[in-house]
C-alpha cells in the first residue's frame, strides 16, 4: 500500500513580535525622568510661600508706615487754609475767575482731604472739607447750569416753529443736568424737579406726532361715520383707540391729572368731626403759654405734654382732618421740649450773644474758637429730640454757617471796616459801593450774575436774594444788616445839584448802555460813597408783606438827572442792571 500525498511545505514566515524588543518601564525609570521638574516645582512653591509671608508682614505694618506726624498734618491744614484764603481774595478782587484760580480751591480741598486722612478723625475739619468740596462743585456746576438754561431757552423758542429741532437741545440740557447730579453732586445745584420738567417738555414734544396721529385717526373715523361707512369708521376708531392707549402708556405723565371732588368733601366732613378736639388742644396751648410768661416751666411742661397727647389722639381718630397737620404736631412737640430744656437753651443763647459781641469787635480768632464750642452744644441739644436748634432752625443755621465758612468770616471781618461809610444824619453805616460779585459769592457761595466779573456789582438778584445776603453777612458781623431805606439812600447821596455829579455816576450819557462797570470806579461823593447813581439800580427796604419794593439810583440805561431815580417793582424781579448795597445798624 503506498503512502498518500505528502503534506505541502508551510511557506508562511511569522513576523517578529513588535513587543518582543520593548523593555518594561519601571517606577524607578519614571522617577528619574520627573525628579528634576518635580524638585524645581517644589522650590518655586517654597519661594512663593516665602514671598506671601514677607508681603503679609509688610501689609500688617503698612498702616504704621502711613502714620503722619502731628506737625506734618498741621502743615497740611494750614497750607489748605492759605490756599482757600488766597482763592477768596482773588474771588473778591478779580473780574472773572480763571481756571488757575479754581485750581487753588481744588488744591486746598486735596490738602484738607490729606489732613483729615492723617488725623483719622471726622470733626469740624471734616465739615470744612465738605465746604471746600461743595464750593468747588458749585463753581463747576454753575457753568453746566448756565449751558443747560441756554439750551432750554433756545429749545422753547424753536418749539414754536420747529418742534423737531428743539428735541436735541432739550436732550442735551438733560445730559448736563444729569452731569451736575452725578459728577458735581456736592454743588447743591442738583435739581430733580428741573430735570423732571425738562424731561416732561422733551417727552411732550416727542409725543406730539403720536398725539396728532390719534386725533387724525379720530377725524377720519368721524368722516367715515358721517358717510355711513361704519365698518371703515370702526376700524379707524380701533386704530385711534390703539394710538391713544399707546400714548397713555408712554406719555400720560405729560398731562395734568384731576383729583376727585368726593375725596375733598370727605376731608371737610372729618374736619368738622374733629372740631371739638381741636378747640380743647387750643385751650391747652393757651394755658401753657400763660405758664411760660409767668416763668412756671414745670407747669408749662405738663400742660404742653397734655396738648401733645391730645393732638396724637386727634391724629389717630381723625387722620383726614385738616387739623391733623404733622407740621402743627411738630410745633407742639417743639414747644414742649423747649419748656423741658429751657435752662440749657437759655445758657446757649447767652453764649451766642458773646459770639456776636466777638464778631462785632472783629475778633475773628476768638469768634471761631467759640463757634466750634457752640456748634457742638447746639448739635447735642438738637440730637436730644427737643425740636430746638434743629438744622433748619435760624439759630442753628447761623452757627452751622459760621462753622463751615471760617475763611469767609476772616476775609470779611478784615476788610469790612474800610468799605463802610457813615450815612449823614443817621446812626447807620452804608457799604461804600454796590455789593461786588466777589463778596456776594464769598458770603453766599454762588454768583447769580448774568455777566460774571468779581469786581462788578452783583446783579440778577431778587429782593429775596438781597435779603438772604444781608442775613448771612449779619451772621458774620454779629450785627443787624439790611437793605437801606429810601430815606437813608437819599441822605447818603447828598446834594445832587452840583456839576461834579456827572463824574460820580455811570449813566446812559457816559456808557454804551450795555456794560456794567467795576464798583467804585467813579468818583466818591462828599460822604466817600460811590455809585449811588447809575451803574446798576439798587434794591431798597420794603415792608415784609409787600409784593413790591423800591429800586433807586438808576443804571447805565438811565439818563443823568439832578434827582435820584426811583421806581416800584415786584420783589421777584431780577435783571442784569439791578443790584443792591447794605447798611449796618
Amino acid at each position: 500500500m503506498t503512502q498518500g500525498p505528502l503534506n505541502p511545505k508551510n511557506d508562511f514566515v511569522a513576523a517578529p513580535d513588535p513587543r518582543a524588543g520593548r523593555s518594561k518601564v519601571s517606577l524607578r525609570q519614571i522617577w528619574l525622568k520627573i525628579q528634576v521638574p518635580f524638585l524645581v516645582g517644589v522650590l518655586l512653591a517654597l519661594g512663593v510661600a516665602s514671598l506671601l509671608l514677607y508681603t503679609s508682614d509688610r501689609r500688617s505694618t503698612r498702616e504704621e508706615d502711613k502714620v503722619v506726624s502731628p506737625e506734618v498734618a498741621e502743615a497740611l491744614r494750614l497750607r489748605s487754609l492759605e490756599l482757600e484764603v488766597a482763592f477768596e481774595k482773588i474771588r473778591q478782587e478779580r473780574f472773572e475767575l480763571m481756571e488757575a484760580d479754581i485750581l487753588l480751591l481744588e488744591e486746598a480741598l486735596r490738602l484738607q482731604e490729606e489732613y483729615v486722612t492723617a488725623r483719622q478723625s471726622v470733626g469740624t475739619d471734616n465739615l470744612r472739607q465738605q465746604s471746600l468740596r461743595r464750593r468747588l462743585h458749585l463753581i463747576r456746576g454753575e457753568q453746566l447750569r448756565h449751558d443747560s438754561d441756554e439750551a432750554e431757552a433756545k429749545a422753547l423758542a424753536l418749539a414754536k416753529t420747529n418742534e423737531a429741532a428743539a428735541i436735541p437741545l432739550l436732550r442735551q440740557a438733560i445730559v448736563w443736568e444729569q452731569e451736575i447730579e452725578t459728577k458735581w453732586e456736592f454743588s447743591g445745584l442738583a435739581d430733580p424737579g428741573r430735570r423732571a420738567r425738562l424731561d416732561t417738555r422733551l417727552r411732550h414734544l416727542e409725543s406730539a406726532p403720536l398725539w396728532q396721529k390719534g386725533r387724525d385717526l379720530q377725524a377720519e373715523a368721524e368722516k367715515f361715520f358721517a358717510a355711513g361707512k361704519f365698518a371703515d369708521a370702526a376700524a379707524k376708531f380701533n386704530q385711534a383707540i390703539d394710538c391713544e392707549t399707546d400714548f397713555l402708556a408712554r406719555y400720560r405723565d405729560v398731562r395734568n391729572t384731576e383729583f376727585g371732588r368726593s375725596d375733598k368733601l370727605a376731608e371737610r366732613r372729618e374736619t368738622a368731626f374733629s372740631g371739638e378736639a381741636w378747640n380743647g388742644i387750643l385751650a391747652q396751648r393757651a394755658q401753657a403759654e400763660v405758664f411760660e410768661k409767668k416763668g412756671e416751666w414745670t407747669a408749662a411742661t405738663q400742660t404742653w405734654q397734655a396738648a401733645v397727647d391730645a393732638f396724637a389722639k386727634l391724629l389717630t381718630d381723625y387722620p383726614k382732618s385738616s387739623f391733623a397737620d404733622r407740621t402743627q404736631e411738630a410745633a407742639f412737640a417743639t414747644r414742649l421740649n423747649f419748656a423741658r430744656f429751657h435752662d440749657e437753651i437759655a445758657a446757649l443763647r447767652s453764649r451766642c450773644a458773646q459770639l456776636r459781641a466777638a464778631l462785632r469787635g472783629r475778633r475773628a480768632d476768638d469768634a471761631l474758637r467759640l463757634i466750634d464750642e457752640l456748634v457742638a452744644e447746639a448739635r447735642r441739644i438738637g440730637s436730644a429730640n427737643t425740636g430746638t436748634f434743629l438744622v433748619e432752625d435760624a439759630e442753628r443755621k447761623e452757627l452751622e454757617y459760621l462753622a463751615v465758612n471760617g475763611a469767609a468770616v476772616r476775609s470779611v471781618l478784615s476788610n469790612i471796616e474800610q468799605n463802610l461809610r457813615a450815612v449823614p444824619a443817621s446812626s447807620v453805616r452804608i457799604y461804600r459801593t454796590e455789593i461786588p460779585q466777589g463778596l456776594y459769592a464769598s458770603v453766599m457761595g454762588s454768583n447769580p450774575s448774568s455777566t460774571r466779573r468779581e469786581a462788578n456789582p452783583v446783579e440778577s438778584v431778587t429782593y429775596a436774594d438781597a435779603e438772604a445776603f444781608a442775613i448771612r453777612l449779619g451772621w458774620i458781623l454779629g450785627a443787624k444788616v439790611r437793605l437801606p431805606t429810601p430815606a437813608e439812600f437819599t441822605a447818603a447821596a447828598g446834594d445832587l445839584s452840583k456839576p461834579s455829579i456827572q463824574a460820580q455816576a455811570w449813566t446812559a450819557e457816559n456808557t454804551d448802555g450795555t456794560t456794567v462797570h467795576q464798583v467804585g470806579s467813579t468818583e466818591a461823593n462828599a460822604a466817600g460813597i460811590h455809585d449811588l447813581l447809575g451803574n446798576v439800580e439798587e434794591w431798597a427796604l420794603a415792608a415784609p408783606g409787600e409784593t413790591r419794593a423800591p429800586v433807586l439810583g438808576g443804571s447805565i440805561l438811565t439818563p443823568a438827572a439832578k434827582a435820584i431815580s426811583a421806581r416800584e417793582v415786584f420783589k421777584r424781579e431780577k435783571s442784569r442792571t439791578l443790584g443792591f448795597r447794605i447798611v449796618i445798624e
